[in-house]
């Protein structure tokens, strides 16, 4: 039937989606499946780990103007060639998004002017994709597990070679999926910056299945890496700042969020930026701050760069296999227990509205919202209206977490 729904806009049609999500998603997928029966083997196998962003993304591209779509659906066109579908894929991709929203029986002109909108997104998709291809730009990349170190029970720093340089910005996420996560892909940010010794690191935790699976990698392990996304930290008018606008930016680095930070610092000592910046590391115990010679050292090459540390308690926990991080000779730095940093970084705002610039939050979804809100909250009631946060939260699917706290869309999970 077609014609019996109440829905009138894209964007109440949006809001049908993400309340349909898993439904809409199954259908699209099963039409998908159908028509190309070697798509099935691109997807994970189980049907909720699969392509977990896509419903949410067509509804945020249907509610949303086309010149700021646009752009993304263009560089998603380039990034999903690492799935390795061919571009004409992209004309039965758009059939089968169009036939899902048969869920929602909309009027003859909803579902006309969603199905010319969809159609016009894969094509952008389909001739990027077609664009990339005849410039020679590798789809996507392999590389070797050369080693692997484990600083605690819960963290692993894995070091890939590839056989070519691999170019991406400081601080941007790389796709990355192995033999042992089928059909599954998760972004890492390298912990370095792209060279010519063609190196990647990658710091991981064991937060989730699918990155306790890229914590047990083992040297001679082969990962499947795509193109690099994304800008860490993003571009920021300053004309708006007033007295603040000189001052240095704080990155609050919850965890492995401490890779972006690590290349972002790695790369403005690079290009010889000594603007001053200051860090506030994040871990749950002392152990679990697994970085801490590099940090010694980076302030002693850098001394614009200053790090402190925070603790969410003061002890381990029972068999959490902390290594000793610091030779015998040298102090383990100072780590004040609190909740969350964003706390610290707020009672030096109240004490002084232009002590940062902004504030940029990475690391694991729940607790870079729970510092935003910290700061949010308690900035507007110390009545400072003009403080600049900025987060890069992470887990679930990039897209939903960034729609759900209000952040620009960095990409398309998968």
């Amino acid at each position: 039937m077609t014609g019996t729904s109440s829905l009138t806009t894209l964007r109440e049609l949006a809001d049908a989606l993400r309340e349909a999500d898993e439904r809409y998603r199954d259908v699209v997928h099963e039409q998908l499946f159908s028509r190309i029966f070697e798509a099935r083997q691109v997807f994970a196998p189980a049907r909720a780990s699969r392509h977990v962003d896509l419903t949410v993304a067509i509804a945020w591209a249907l509610e949303n103007p086309a010149p700021k779509v646009d752009a993304l659906v263009a560089q998603l066109g380039r990034d999903h060639r690492r799935l390795g579908f061919p571009p004409e894929v992209y004309d039965t991709f758009a059939q089968c998004l169009i036939d899902g929203l048969g869920l929602f029986e909309l009027s003859p002109e909803l579902a006309g002017t969603a199905a010319t909108r969809l159609r016009s997104i894969c094509t952008i998709m389909k001739d990027e994709a077609t664009k990339a291809d005849w410039e020679g730009i590798p789809p996507a990349h392999t590389a070797t597990v050369a080693a692997v170190e484990r600083p605690n029970r819960k963290t692993a720093v894995v070091r890939l070679e590839s056989a070519f340089p691999m170019d991406f910005e400081p601080g941007q996420s790389i796709p990355v999926t192995t033999a042992h996560l089928p059909g599954t892909w998760r972004l890492l940010t390298p912990a370095n910056i792209s060279d010519d010794t063609a190196q990647l690191f990658f710091h991981v935790t064991d937060a989730g299945d699918a990155s306790t699976m890229l914590t047990l990698a083992r040297p001679g392990d082969m990962w499947t890496l795509g193109t690099a996304r994304g800008k860490f930290p993003e571009d920021i008018d300053v004309s708006f700042l007033g007295a603040s606008a000189s001052s240095p930016d704080l990155y609050i680095c919850y965890g492995t969020g401490w890779a972006a930070v690590r290349s972002f610092l790695l790369g403005k000592i690079a290009a010889d930026d000594s603007t001053p910046v200051a860090v506030l590391a994040h871990a749950d115990s002392p152990g679990a701050h697994y970085d801490l010679l590099f940090q010694h050292n980076l302030q002693e090459l850098a001394p614009e760069i200053s790090i402190q540390h925070t603790v969410s308690r003061a002890k381990d926990p029972l068999l959490f296999g902390t290594t000793q991080t610091f030779p015998e000779h040298t102090p383990v730095p100072e780590m004040a227990v609190v909740d969350n940093p964003a706390r610290v970084a707020l009672e030096a705002l109240v004490s002084n509205p232009q002590a940062f610039r902004r504030c940029v939050l990475v690391g694991p979804a729940d607790e870079v919202t729970e510092g935003a809100g910290i700061l949010n909250l308690g900035l507007a009631r110390a009545g400072i209206v003009d403080g600049v946060i900025e987060t890069h939260p992470w887990g679930e699917g990039r897209l939903t977490q960034s729609l759900k706290y209000g952040q620009s869309f960095p990409g398309l999970g998968d």
